[in-house]
């Protein structure tokens, strides 16, 4: 018996979203898995499994320190889950800080780049 896995991330079923009449690759892929596992008699179960985060990792992705997210995470900016006494981050919750920080730098340096673009007006 063997024991293989098979990954379908919440990006590869937005990606198929709204595409017509064609079944998704991802589906596709499951489709596949599951006769593959049928043929050689295994059993397949699927489960759903909330993707986290550390804080190490939320620090590498945004290009932050390590501190400048647990600081984040006390001051209430971040919200975390916690796993025994480790802080996890939701990836939405990611995806959220992601956005919003992203948006502070564009309001930040919006008048810098239209200087750089047009001229001081």
């Amino acid at each position: 018996m063997s024991m293989q896995s098979l990954t379908i991330t919440p990006e590869d079923v937005r990606a198929s979203t709204g595409s017509t009449g064609a079944r998704p690759q991802w589906l596709d892929a499951v489709a596949e898995y599951v006769q593959r596992a049928a043929a050689d008699g295994e059993q397949v179960t699927l489960t759903a499994k909330r993707r986290m985060m550390t804080p190490a990792q939320v620090a590498d992705a945004i290009g932050v320190s390590r501190s400048t997210i647990s600081r984040k995470i006390t001051a209430g900016e971040l919200r975390v889950v916690k796993v025994g006494n480790r802080n996890r981050i939701p990836h939405e919750e990611f995806e959220r800080f992601w956005r919003a920080a992203m948006g502070d730098v564009i309001d930040l340096t919006r008048d810098d780049i239209r200087a750089d673009l047009f001229g001081d007006r």
